[in-house]
């Protein structure tokens, strides 16, 4: 199988693969291989390759809340379409790109490590469960506007302790009147605010330089709700790295 050049595999794994992964969102192409990239695309004139230049250049992809598309990147594709598609030598992994969609994985607790109880004051308690409804039940919990559980791989077990918050992960909200909220998962992969945020809100993970968008504009904070382990409300899963 061809292998992309590093930089271009680079720039599509940071700017694309949230949409257009190895299993793309509804109704958006995969752009993760050579032959993604060079097949005709819904208008046969022009690649996918082609395709995409043309929307990053116009600033249309990645769509809100994604990060656009750098100088650098635009000249990475662009290089590549203009040297006629050369092969490179960066094989699924290589160049920055993950080696596998995360929501794609077995179920399994990847650090092996559960939350066992105990002090239920801890900012580590119950990873992977629905926090906000937790917190209202009670009455003496905070009352969070914004919490969840980010893990690695996307169908991970309620309870499973994350450590990807130790590796620089952040959740980033933008409200709906475009202030933004970024949280830091804490050791456990939990994280939280009771900052309110302007409904109806967006959010996305940022990652080594990776990001994972959540697009379709959402009017609840309880993260966990939905992003359970088999996913629920039309979630694919976990809240996960991207």
């Amino acid at each position: 199988m061809a292998a992309l050049p590093a930089d271009v595999q680079a720039m599509l794994a940071s700017k694309c693969a949230a949409c257009h992964g190895s299993v793309p969102m509804k109704g958006a192409p995969s752009l993760v291989s050579y032959a993604n990239l060079i097949a005709p695309s819904s208008d046969p004139a022009m690649t996918y390759a082609e395709r995409a230049l043309t929307r990053i250049q116009s600033a249309t992809m990645p769509p809100p809340p994604g990060t656009p598309a750098t100088a650098s990147d635009i000249a990475s594709l662009q290089d590549f379409i203009s040297k006629g598609y050369p092969k490179g030598s960066c094989a699924t992994g290589a160049g920055g790109a993950p080696s596998m969609d995360p929501l794609l994985s077995m179920p399994t607790c990847t650090s092996t490590t559960s939350w066992a109880g105990g002090n239920r004051e801890s900012a580590s308690m119950n990873p992977g469960m629905a926090c906000v409804t937790c917190h209202q039940k009670s009455g003496e919990a905070p009352i969070f506007s914004i919490a969840g559980t980010v893990y690695p791989t996307g169908h991970e077990p309620d309870l499973c302790n994350s450590k990807v918050g130790t590796d620089g992960a952040r959740i980033v909200i933008i409200g709906a009147d475009g202030k933004t909220l970024t949280l830091t998962p804490n050791a456990v992969g939990n994280f939280s605010s009771e900052i309110q945020v302007k409904t109806p809100f967006q959010a996305k993970v940022t990652f080594q330089g990776r990001e994972r968008l959540m697009i379709t504009p959402q009017t609840s904070g309880d993260c966990n709700g939905c992003h359970s382990q088999s996913g629920d409300n039309s979630a694919p899963g976990r809240v996960t790295v991207p």
